[in-house]
Formats: C-alpha cells, structure tokens, sequence
C-alpha cells in the first residue's frame, strides 16, 4: 500500500485572524479549521529552505496532504498542529501537486512551514 494512501501523522488546520489591540498593535487569533487532516510532516530540502531564504523566511518542514483530504483553504499564515508531539508550524508557502492516474497517485498539496516556537 503506498504511503499517500493511508498517511501516518494527522494535524490540526487552524486559521489565523488578525484585530487591533488596545496598545494599536496587531492581535493573532487561531480558530481550529479542520481537525485530524492525514499528513507526512518531513524536514525541508535545502533547496526549498533556500527558495525562502531569499525572502528572509526560514523554512524548516513540509507538510504533505492528499488534495481530497483538505476542507479548509490553506493559506500563508495559517498554523498546523501536529497531533501527536504538538508541534506547531506557521505555513509559509503552499505548493500544488498533480495527480498521476496512470500511477494511481493522487494529488498532493505541500505546505512549506516554519516551526513556531
């Protein structure tokens, strides 16, 4: 069985919102999108790190999603939580695979992310 089919990590999808405090800096909400989402969680290339280098963003993991197993929009700035070590990764990028049907591989989505410490 290939490993898309049955990934073994899951995270948590949490969208970020953004309000004025009292101090008249920015305020970061996270309301939980989707929960228990099927992933592969890997440490970055270092060619992708480098890809965000050049725009002052350190890029440490990729996070790799079936297309069909998504049902939030992910988009830059959202926070991934694993499931099972509660690590916490600010998405930094978001990539679109395409489907292979004569592999019977579906299509993948990537998010390039940060780990918020």
């Amino acid at each position: 069985m290939p490993l898309w089919d049955d990934p073994p990590m899951t995270v948590g999808i949490y969208s970020l919102t953004t309000a004025r405090d009292a101090g008249g800096g920015q305020a970061f909400t996270y309301t939980l999108a989707q929960s228990a989402c099927p992933c592969l969680i890997n440490t970055s290339s270092a060619s992708t790190s480098l890809q965000f280098a050049q725009q002052n963003i350190r890029v440490s993991m990729t996070v790799s999603f079936q297309a069909s197993d998504i049902t939030a929009t992910l988009t830059r700035g959202m926070k991934l939580v694993a499931s099972d070590t509660g690590l916490s990764l600010k998405i930094e990028g978001i990539r679109q695979g395409r489907a292979y049907d004569d592999l019977d591989m579906p299509a993948l989505v990537y998010a390039d992310c940060s780990e918020l410490l």
